[in-house]
């Protein structure tokens, strides 16, 4: 070969099994697949970092881009990567030929999985170097999957096509929706935020059923959270202005009788009594409306098993936070997890049952039984 090093390139394959997608290697060369994404094969290089990027369109087409970081931290490094960078420069086609028709299977077996119309296209390979403190090579590979969310209406449904897709440590995936689009569902909770994207990372999450899933609607189409706070706002300064107004009007029509008491022709003034009353009520329903609390979905996913656990009389089973929450088992044994580790929540084996407690309630019932004996 020119004395030059043997490359072989490993790609990211998502493959449909029984239980959902997972990432795997498949060797370009029909070589023996391999557990790096990225390697060669004399003088072996692992890539640093995997970033999968999806960048989801009004119109369901997502533009993938699978990049492959390996740090050049010594001359053999630097070799391999200058002699791939060469190849790919030299003849793209052929490092993207095996790949395409990975991905177009592996598309073809998501549209018969979700049952959408679906296609991949406009596949393309790049090289560069990139330094941030580090010297690292980038290999970058690119395409358009078509049909890749379900768009419905303003709302666009993302995730169904790699449920279950596998991170391995170094690999993340990131989703980015439309401008002009706002969450309304995003399962599970992301390692990371950012504008109009969200970001999993293998050694952080692991997808069960159903995940990753990002659901966005388009602004505009529905009522806002923002939106909704100001029509109560105006409604409750409306409510606050008539009642001004109905306490300090004149009547429309006003005359002085013989015995010098004021008459009208509206017929007599309203008993103060009926206005206090009313003033009674309106306390009475605003201290309930006061009591409610926050909507449950403006809370977090803690707040929401405290709150929870606190309408309970402070101890439930934690299975019964997964039906009444409709989470998964595993979305919220992390939950419950991270608000024992904060010390916020307790829990304990009830024969084969995990109870949740709050603190303040295992202090409570101490001191109920110290007042009994």
């Amino acid at each position: 070969m020119n004395g030059r090093v043997g490359v072989t390139i490993l790609l990211v394959a998502l493959l449909l099994t029984g239980t959902g997608p997972v990432v795997a290697a498949t060797a370009v060369d029909g070589g023996q697949p391999q557990s790096e994404p990225f390697a060669v094969q004399q003088d072996r290089i692992d890539a640093d970092e995997v970033r999968m990027d999806v960048a989801v369109r009004p119109n369901g087409t997502a533009a993938w881009t699978l990049e492959f970081w390996v740090r050049l931290d010594d001359n053999e490094s630097e070799t391999a990567f200058e002699s791939l960078r060469d190849d790919i420069r030299a003849d793209p086609a052929n490092h993207t030929q095996s790949f395409a028709d990975r991905m177009t299977d592996t598309v073809t077996a998501a549209s018969d999985a979700t049952g959408r119309e679906m296609a991949a296209d406009e596949f393309s390979v790049t090289t560069e170097r990139q330094s941030f403190g580090r010297e690292y090579g980038v290999v970058r590979y690119a395409f358009r999957w078509h049909g890749f969310a379900a768009v419905d209406g303003d709302e666009l449904r993302a995730g169904d096509a790699i449920e279950g897709i596998y991170l391995d440590d170094g690999t993340r995936l990131l989703i980015e929706w439309p401008d002009g689009y706002e969450p309304t569902s995003i399962a599970p909770d992301p390692d990371d935020e950012r504008d109009h994207a969200v970001i999993w990372r293998g050694d952080e999450t692991d997808f069960v059923s159903g995940e990753p899933r990002v659901v966005v609607t388009a602004a505009g189409s529905g009522f806002s959270t923002a939106m909704i706070a100001g029509i109560a706002v105006g409604v409750v300064g409306l409510g606050v202005a008539g009642a001004w107004w109905y306490r300090n009007r004149e009547p429309a029509s006003r005359a002085t009788g013989d015995n010098g008491a004021a008459t009208s022709d509206s017929g007599p003034e309203p008993d103060p009594r009926s206005d206090a009353g009313a003033a009674g009520t309106s306390d009475e329903s605003a201290n309930s409306s006061a009591t409610e609390g926050p909507d449950p979905e403006l809370l977090t996913n803690e707040e929401q098993v405290l709150r929870l656990v606190r309408d309970r009389g402070g101890r439930m089973k934690q299975q019964a936070v997964v039906e009444e929450l409709g989470w998964t088992d595993a979305k919220t044994s992390k939950v419950v997890t991270g608000l024992r580790e904060e010390g916020a929540l307790e829990s304990f084996r009830l024969g084969r049952e995990n109870v949740l407690s709050l603190p303040d309630a295992e202090e409570e019932e101490g001191n109920e039984t110290e007042r009994e004996t």
